[in-house]
């Protein structure tokens, strides 16, 4: 087992969805004016590896503040491999089927799409063609796991962005078929060839005052 990053570090230069424009950092204070350097951050809450709560998507849902530590790490995680999955394919049960026909008792579901060549290289096809989550797909992965906390993907959104208007509400789904209100999405992980399972999985958002989604830091053992 390896301790790894399973989230980007954030890029003025990484792609976004449509829809995010990129982060800046500028100077605010310098060593040269006042002996230090202090720096001035500007993002929107969905840029980079992300975490949504319910409260992306509902007005009474649970924001990131209302979070505990032992909310976001997760011991047992199903980790899957669906490498090769057309672009712009929209994820329905029968796609999830080899995968969970038999029901699985995790708190934790990992999938990796295999887009981080598309994100290095291809950074349109990266932004607007990855596949995404039907919502009948997300009432069949809680149907399967009635014990599910969290689902992750290396895709920019849980929807599928060429088919917004059919796959937005997928969102929507997640948090509404969950057992647990503290349910987070997590979106544009890094999740490499090279990682065969994960044991251990903890999420660390930023924790902002009514914040309904932020940049996180992940970090797992991973086989």
């Amino acid at each position: 087992m390896e301790l790894t990053w399973l989230s980007y570090t954030m890029s003025v230069n990484a792609p976004r969805p449509p829809a995010i424009p990129a982060p800046s950092v500028t100077e605010f204070m310098s060593i040269a004016e006042t002996g230090a350097n202090v720096q001035f951050l500007q993002c929107y809450n969905h840029t980079g590896t992300h975490l949504d709560t319910a409260a992306h998507v509902f007005e009474d849902g649970v924001a990131l503040d209302q979070f505990l530590p032992s909310d976001l790490v997760y011991e047992r995680v199903l980790y899957i491999d669906m490498s090769g999955t057309p672009d712009d394919t929209v994820i329905m049960p029968k796609h999830l089927e080899p995968f969970l026909a038999g029901g699985a008792d995790h708190e934790a579901l990992v999938i990796r799409f295999g887009v981080e060549e598309w994100r290095e290289n291809e950074k349109n096809r990266f932004s607007n063609h990855c596949p995404g989550f039907g919502p009948e797909a997300a009432k069949y992965i809680h149907s399967k796991m009635p014990g599910l906390r969290m689902i992750g993907t290396d895709v920019p959104s849980i929807a599928c962005i060429n088919s917004l208007d059919e796959t937005m509400c997928a969102h929507n789904e997640f948090f509404v078929y969950a057992r647990t209100e503290k349910f987070i999405i997590v979106e544009e992980m890094k999740l490499l060839s090279n990682i065969k399972g994960i044991k251990h999985m903890t999420v660390s958002p930023w924790m902002v005052e009514w914040m309904n989604s932020g940049p996180c830091v992940i970090w797992a053992l991973t086989a």
